[in-house]
Protein backbone atom coordinates (compact mmCIF):
# COMPACT_ATOMS: atom_id res chain seq x y z
CA UNK A 1 0.00 0.00 0.00
CA UNK A 2 3.04 2.35 0.49
CA UNK A 3 3.55 4.31 -2.64
CA UNK A 4 5.92 6.99 -2.93
CA UNK A 5 5.57 9.80 -4.97
CA UNK A 6 7.42 12.84 -5.91
CA UNK A 7 6.61 15.80 -7.90
CA UNK A 8 9.17 18.22 -10.23
CA UNK A 9 11.50 20.82 -8.24
CA UNK A 10 12.30 18.25 -5.38
CA UNK A 11 9.60 19.60 -2.95
CA UNK A 12 8.00 16.38 -1.95
CA UNK A 13 8.93 12.68 -2.71
CA UNK A 14 7.06 9.62 -1.05
CA UNK A 15 5.58 9.29 2.25
CA UNK A 16 6.02 7.11 5.78
CA UNK A 17 9.68 8.94 6.34
CA UNK A 18 10.94 10.11 3.11
CA UNK A 19 12.31 13.47 2.61
CA UNK A 20 10.13 16.50 1.83
CA UNK A 21 11.93 19.88 0.79
CA UNK A 22 10.07 22.86 1.64
CA UNK A 23 11.81 26.12 0.89
CA UNK A 24 15.11 24.53 0.74
CA UNK A 25 14.72 22.63 3.82
CA UNK A 26 15.20 19.03 3.54
CA UNK A 27 12.88 17.08 6.30
CA UNK A 28 11.65 13.74 7.09
CA UNK A 29 8.02 12.89 8.15
CA UNK A 30 10.14 10.90 10.76
CA UNK A 31 11.23 13.99 12.31
CA UNK A 32 7.59 15.51 13.12
CA UNK A 33 6.64 11.65 14.54
CA UNK A 34 6.04 12.16 18.44
CA UNK A 35 7.33 9.10 20.06
CA UNK A 36 3.32 8.29 20.85
CA UNK A 37 2.30 8.84 17.36
CA UNK A 38 5.28 6.27 16.35
CA UNK A 39 4.49 3.78 19.41
CA UNK A 40 0.84 3.62 18.23
CA UNK A 41 1.49 2.55 14.97
CA UNK A 42 3.65 -0.13 16.21
CA UNK A 43 1.05 -1.28 18.31
CA UNK A 44 -1.34 -1.05 14.87
CA UNK A 45 0.37 -2.43 12.45
CA UNK A 46 1.47 -5.56 15.02
CA UNK A 47 -2.65 -5.81 15.35
CA UNK A 48 -2.96 -5.80 11.81
CA UNK A 49 -0.42 -8.64 11.36
CA UNK A 50 -2.31 -10.95 14.09
CA UNK A 51 -5.04 -9.83 12.64
CA UNK A 52 -3.82 -11.34 9.12
CA UNK A 53 -2.55 -14.43 10.59
CA UNK A 54 -5.82 -15.08 12.65
CA UNK A 55 -7.51 -14.80 9.52
CA UNK A 56 -5.25 -17.35 7.47
CA UNK A 57 -5.64 -19.61 10.75
CA UNK A 58 -9.65 -19.35 10.21
CA UNK A 59 -9.51 -19.83 6.44
CA UNK A 60 -7.04 -23.44 6.61
CA UNK A 61 -9.83 -24.31 9.14
CA UNK A 62 -12.62 -24.34 6.35
CA UNK A 63 -15.26 -23.82 9.34
CA UNK A 64 -18.06 -21.78 8.28
CA UNK A 65 -18.53 -20.44 11.68
CA UNK A 66 -15.28 -18.36 11.29
CA UNK A 67 -16.46 -17.02 7.88
CA UNK A 68 -17.57 -13.41 10.26
CA UNK A 69 -14.06 -13.64 12.29
CA UNK A 70 -12.43 -13.62 8.79
CA UNK A 71 -14.06 -10.80 7.29
CA UNK A 72 -13.62 -8.58 10.21
CA UNK A 73 -9.90 -9.60 10.60
CA UNK A 74 -9.61 -8.65 7.03
CA UNK A 75 -11.77 -5.41 7.63
CA UNK A 76 -9.09 -4.36 10.60
CA UNK A 77 -6.35 -5.42 8.61
CA UNK A 78 -6.74 -3.05 5.67
CA UNK A 79 -8.07 0.01 7.80
CA UNK A 80 -4.87 -0.01 9.97
CA UNK A 81 -2.77 0.09 6.89
CA UNK A 82 -4.84 3.16 6.25
CA UNK A 83 -4.00 4.34 9.14
CA UNK A 84 -0.69 3.89 8.89
CA UNK A 85 -0.48 6.16 6.30
CA UNK A 86 -2.29 8.40 7.28
CA UNK A 87 -0.90 9.11 11.16
CA UNK A 88 2.73 9.90 10.01
CA UNK A 89 1.52 12.48 7.09
CA UNK A 90 -0.90 13.95 9.73
CA UNK A 91 -3.76 13.50 7.55
CA UNK A 92 -6.89 16.13 8.02
CA UNK A 93 -8.99 12.60 8.35
CA UNK A 94 -6.32 11.05 10.61
CA UNK A 95 -9.05 11.34 13.54
CA UNK A 96 -11.98 9.70 11.67
CA UNK A 97 -9.96 6.68 10.38
CA UNK A 98 -8.43 6.33 13.93
CA UNK A 99 -11.79 6.01 15.17
CA UNK A 100 -13.02 3.88 12.52
CA UNK A 101 -10.41 1.72 13.02
CA UNK A 102 -10.70 1.41 16.65
CA UNK A 103 -14.65 0.88 15.82
CA UNK A 104 -13.90 -2.40 13.59
CA UNK A 105 -10.88 -3.51 16.19
CA UNK A 106 -13.45 -3.74 18.91
CA UNK A 107 -15.64 -5.69 17.04
CA UNK A 108 -12.80 -7.81 15.55
CA UNK A 109 -11.84 -8.62 19.31
CA UNK A 110 -15.68 -9.03 20.25
CA UNK A 111 -16.01 -11.79 17.45
CA UNK A 112 -12.88 -13.59 17.90
CA UNK A 113 -13.10 -13.62 21.78
CA UNK A 114 -16.20 -16.20 21.18
CA UNK A 115 -13.89 -18.35 19.70
CA UNK A 116 -12.18 -21.13 21.62
CA UNK A 117 -8.90 -21.35 18.92
CA UNK A 118 -6.01 -19.67 20.42
CA UNK A 119 -5.29 -17.48 17.39
CA UNK A 120 -8.50 -15.74 18.08
CA UNK A 121 -7.80 -15.25 21.28
CA UNK A 122 -4.13 -14.00 20.86
CA UNK A 123 -5.96 -11.56 18.16
CA UNK A 124 -8.35 -10.62 20.59
CA UNK A 125 -5.44 -9.84 23.13
CA UNK A 126 -3.60 -7.87 20.68
CA UNK A 127 -6.73 -5.59 19.54
CA UNK A 128 -7.31 -4.62 23.00
CA UNK A 129 -3.55 -3.57 23.36
CA UNK A 130 -4.61 -1.77 19.87
CA UNK A 131 -7.59 -0.34 21.31
CA UNK A 132 -5.97 0.94 24.20
CA UNK A 133 -3.26 2.93 22.27
CA UNK A 134 -5.28 4.18 19.98
CA UNK A 135 -8.13 5.69 22.41
CA UNK A 136 -4.58 7.34 24.60
CA UNK A 137 -3.33 8.97 21.38
CA UNK A 138 -6.95 10.06 20.94
CA UNK A 139 -6.65 11.57 24.54
CA UNK A 140 -3.72 13.61 23.71
CA UNK A 141 -6.35 15.20 20.90
CA UNK A 142 -5.67 18.98 20.55
CA UNK A 143 -2.21 19.02 22.36
CA UNK A 144 -0.58 16.81 20.27
CA UNK A 145 -1.31 18.53 16.97
CA UNK A 146 -0.61 22.09 18.05
CA UNK A 147 2.86 20.61 19.01
CA UNK A 148 2.99 19.12 15.63
CA UNK A 149 1.96 22.03 14.03
CA UNK A 150 4.64 24.28 16.03
CA UNK A 151 7.06 21.63 14.65
CA UNK A 152 6.08 22.52 10.88
CA UNK A 153 6.33 26.13 11.33
CA UNK A 154 9.79 25.76 13.06
CA UNK A 155 10.73 24.18 9.94
CA UNK A 156 9.56 26.28 7.24
CA UNK A 157 6.97 23.25 5.97
CA UNK A 158 3.95 24.87 6.96
CA UNK A 159 4.59 27.95 4.36
CA UNK A 160 5.99 25.37 1.61
CA UNK A 161 2.78 23.91 2.31
CA UNK A 162 0.82 27.26 1.43
CA UNK A 163 3.22 27.68 -1.48
CA UNK A 164 2.15 24.25 -2.71
CA UNK A 165 -1.19 25.02 -2.39
CA UNK A 166 -1.79 27.97 -4.85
Amino acid sequence: MSQNFQSTGGQMQGTGGQTSQMGGQGMRFSEIETPQMREMTQTIHRAAMTCEWCADQCIESADPMMIECIRMCEDVSELAEVAETFVPRQSRFERSVLQTLQQAMQACAQECGRHSEGHCQECAEELHRATDAIQQYLSMGQQGQSMQQGQMQGSGMQGGMQMMSR
